[in-house]
């Protein structure tokens, strides 16, 4: 093949290797019907990550120009470039968006685990939705559905040092009782989160399996979940006003956040661009390795 050469740059390197197949493909080296090289192949072609490849294999296909069939491989299509926006020349093929309305998270985690490899980063208060789908997809790996060969999740949650703005009692702040309660939490489902992927690969339903968690000194408000390096899920948290059962039978009324049922958004495009962008500047920088803390 031509344009061998390795692709280099930094933000949009997906897109430089995308284009790169796609005149390929519309010179005909690349004919119709005809398998692409493997993601392996391509990575070390191009010499980047296969994430990378990934990406630059989403907008192939979501240009029309390929075709993914699991457990086969990536196929030119019939007629190539059919859904591509034909307002558009050169690189910038593809249609960017913003958010796409609602989503339901755990049909987003179950369409996430169809793919052979499953990245998932996330940024929320407790992990708790998070947990609770993953559970769902395990039990179905566990039936005997297919599975993905390798997971890997990078956990950003409150540092369970940090004095947070959320939660806190209404008429006294510096209680510390709030706070303890979100702590125990968050270790529980995080723990239970890092457990159950980990128990996956211990039985052997998942070859490869790597989770990290990191904390932040920072108040979630919002929750972010980037699936497979190419979709955002965002939603905020609400706040309200409600009250809490103590020790001794008493109650306290705190300001809380409403996570669990929160709407969540779809969003690809230059949406997901700069969240993953976000994501990837706090776990580069203010972000702490909890490898050995209360999470394990």
């Amino acid at each position: 093949m031509t344009g061998d050469r390795p692709v280099s740059g930094a933000k949009h390197t997906y897109k430089r290797v995308a284009e790169s197949l796609r005149k390929e493909i519309e010179s005909g080296e690349l004919a119709a019907g005809s398998q692409l090289p493997t993601q392996f192949e391509l990575v070390e072609r191009f010499e980047v990550s296969r994430a990378t490849i990934q990406r630059a294999l989403k907008e192939l296909q979501e240009a029309g120009y390929v075709n993914s069939e699991q457990g086969r491989g990536v196929f030119v299509e019939e007629h190539p470039g059919s859904a591509a926006d034909p307002s558009v020349n050169g690189t910038s093929y593809r249609k960017d968006s913003a958010t796409s309305g609602t989503v339901d998270f755990g049909k987003a985690i179950e369409e996430a685990f169809r793919s052979d490899d499953v990245t998932i980063d996330a940024f929320c208060l407790t992990t708790q939705s998070l947990n609770s789908v993953i559970l769902i997809q395990m039990q179905r790996i566990m039936s005997g559905q297919p599975a993905p060969q390798s997971i890997r999740v990078r956990l950003l949650l409150p540092s369970p040092d940090a004095s947070l703005a959320i939660p806190q009692r209404v008429d006294e702040p510096e209680d510390e009782r709030p706070l303890d309660r979100l702590r125990r939490l968050t270790n529980m489902h995080a723990s239970g989160l890092v457990n159950s992927l980990k128990d996956l690969r211990e039985r052997g339903y998942v070859r490869d399996v790597d989770i990290t968690v990191r904390s932040v000194k920072i108040t979630p408000v919002h929750k972010l979940y980037l699936l497979n390096d190419r979709r955002a899920i965002f939603g905020y948290y609400r706040l309200m006003e409600r009250e809490l059962g103590v020790s001794g039978g008493d109650t306290i009324q705190i300001y809380d956040v409403h996570g669990i049922d929160a709407k969540l958004f779809n969003a690809e495009g230059e949406f997901f661009e700069e969240s993953r962008d976000w994501f990837q500047s706090v776990w580069e920088t203010i972000a702490e390795d909890q490898d050995s803390g209360p999470f394990e």
